[in-house]
Parts: structure tokens; C-alpha cells; sequence
């Protein structure tokens, strides 16, 4: 991949590599964007997706895709990344009276006993718990989505997890189910792209955030986060979530190697309409054996006996 020059505008190299595919050879489509870039497809969709919102690329069809005019583009990011930048100053400069308050701090004594264990109720006390506790990290932030995200909140997380990314190391564990969902999985690829070290499990999974090793946030029902969580800095249970987390990294594997193909899409949707390996080759326009290929791979990384079995798992994982 060449170097990231645009960077300093604030976009990330795999968005620069498409852009400048895109301006090499307008008109292409995802696929072979995807070839020309070294990524896969579903990368390259979530990367054009990006760069349509930022004004970078244009379509007429949704089908192929051409770079926007390059003086246009970088006078258009250079004012977006100047404002923000002026905004940032602007609240470092409000923010020196916060030394009188941390003044009378230290003069009326030691704070109060930090709280090792507090249960905190609903969606909007958990997400504001996390984002504090994500703006106040230093080093490291360890997640795990169980799945299935909710579609509300989707793109809060998104936009939340990627202001963080930027500068804490995050690993992140996301659910074969939740991964399988388009936008979930178009969010997992994202973060992968801007620095954000993912993988997924089809075992069952936990849902908590620990921060810099020493403080977690653990739902209280890993299917359903509107629940409420437990706001964790007991020493001890901290490790042992550190611990269970390491153990449920060690055994996932890369997004890549978990989402299917959109060949092997094709080949499941088929599957779980036609009983008969030659109609469905047909169907599809590739060899018997091909197919038989695809679907031999299918079972065995369903873990199905069977072509029914199959289904129902794809079906569990979003995969149809």
C-alpha cells in the first residue's frame, strides 16, 4: 500500500488507496477496486462508502465509481480539519479554570473511596460510562460484542469507537452472528482499517469493555446491553476478566477468515433452495465440482453434518 500522505487530512490509508485507484481509473466497480487495492470486496465497499460521505468519490449507478476532482477534495478536508482543530484549541483555552477546582481538590483533603463495584442501569447510563472511561484510557481498550448490535446505536458506536482508535490500542472481539449482519460487518472491517486489531468466534461470548487493564464494564445479560452492567475496578475480578478475555482471543480468528465469500453467499442462498448439486451449479453458472467445492468448505466451517444443518447455522450467523 503507498504511503499515507493524506494523513494530516485526516484520511486514513486504505480510504487513500481507493481514492487514488479511483483516480487512476474511474469507472471501475467494487470488485475490481477491491483487486487493484489488495483488499477484499466488502473492505473496498465500506472504504467507497466512506469516501462518498467525505465527497471524495462519485457514482452515477452505484455500480463503478470515479475519484472527485483532487483540488476540490483537498480544499474541501483542509477547512474540515482546520475547524476542527480550531474547535479543540478553542476548548483547551476554556478548560485552564479546571486548575481551581483541582486546587480545592487537594486542599479539602483526599477524594472519596473509589467504588469497586457499581451497577449501572439502562442503555444511556452504560454507553455514557463507556465513553468516559474510553476518553479518560491511556493505553488500551479490550471489547467483545456478543451480538447482535442494536440497530439504533450502531452508528454511536461506530462513530465513538472510531475517535478512540486513533490513539488507544484496541482489540476487539466481535461475534460470528453480529459480523455476519452487513453493517456490523462493514463497522468490524472499518475499524480494522484504522488501526483497531479485530477478530470473531462463533463461541459463546461475553459482553465487556476493560480499560487500561484495571477497570471493566460487564452487562448484565450479554444478549440484551439495555439491561444495564456492572462498573468493575475490584483488582481481582478485573484480572480474571482479563484472563477470560485473553482465552477468548487466543481463540478467534482473524474477520477475514470468519466472514463467507460473496461466492460462498451465493452457494449457501442456493443450498437452501435446491436439493440437487447440479442444479445448483447451474443455477449459479459454475462447474459441479466447483460448487461441490464451496460446499464441502461450508460444512466444515458450520461444523454441520449436513446440508440442513448448514443452513440453520448460516442463518444463525446472518451468512443468509
Amino acid at each position: 500500500m503507498e504511503e499515507n500522505t493524506l494523513a494530516v487530512l485526516g484520511v486514513s490509508a486504505g480510504e487513500e488507496a481507493v481514492y487514488r485507484t479511483t483516480l487512476r481509473s474511474p469507472g471501475l466497480g467494487v470488485s475490481a477496486i477491491a483487486v487493484g487495492c489488495g483488499i477484499d470486496r466488502e473492505s473496498a465497499a465500506a472504504l467507497l462508502t466512506r469516501l462518498q460521505d467525505l465527497g471524495m468519490v462519485t457514482t452515477a449507478d452505484r455500480r463503478t465509481f470515479s475519484g472527485a476532482d483532487p483540488a476540490a477534495v483537498v480544499e474541501r478536508l483542509s477547512r474540515t480539519r482546520i475547524s476542527g482543530l480550531q474547535g479543540e484549541i478553542r476548548q483547551i483555552a476554556s478548560s485552564r479554570h479546571l486548575a481551581d477546582s483541582l486546587l480545592r481538590d487537594q486542599r479539602d483533603g483526599a477524594r472519596e473511596p473509589v467504588t469497586e463495584l457499581r451497577h449501572l442501569t439502562g442503555l444511556d447510563q452504560v454507553v455514557a460510562c463507556v465513553d468516559e472511561l474510553s476518553f479518560f484510557a491511556r493505553e488500551e481498550r479490550l471489547t467483545t460484542y456478543p451480538g447482535p448490535f442494536l440497530a439504533t446505536a450502531l452508528d454511536d458506536v461506530r462513530r465513538r469507537d472510531l475517535k478512540y482508535v486513533r490513539r488507544l490500542r484496541m482489540r476487539t472481539i466481535v461475534h460470528a452472528r453480529a459480523l455476519g449482519c452487513q453493517d456490523a460487518g462493514s463497522f468490524a472491517a472499518e475499524l480494522s482499517e484504522r488501526g483497531a486489531q479485530v477478530r470473531s468466534t462463533a463461541e459463546p461470548l461475553e459482553r465487556m469493555v476493560i480499560f487500561d487493564r484495571h477497570t471493566a464494564v460487564v452487562a448484565n445479560d450479554p444478549e440484551d446491553i439495555t439491561r444495564g452492567a456492572l462498573l468493575v475496578r475490584q483488582p481481582g475480578l478485573v484480572s480474571n476478566l482479563l484472563t477470560l478475555f485473553e482465552c477468548r482471543w487466543s481463540r478467534s480468528h482473524g474477520i477475514a477468515d470468519v466472514l463467507p465469500s460473496e461466492a460462498e453467499r451465493r452457494v449457501l442462498g442456493t443450498m437452501a433452495r435446491v436439493d440437487k448439486d447440479a442444479t445448483g451449479a447451474r443455477e449459479l453458472g459454475m462447474s459441479l465440482r466447483s460448487y461441490r467445492g464451496h460446499v464441502a468448505t461450508l460444512m466444515h466451517r458450520l461444523g454441520a453434518p449436513n446440508r440442513f444443518r448448514a443452513a440453520l447455522a448460516a442463518r444463525e450467523r446472518n451468512w443468509l
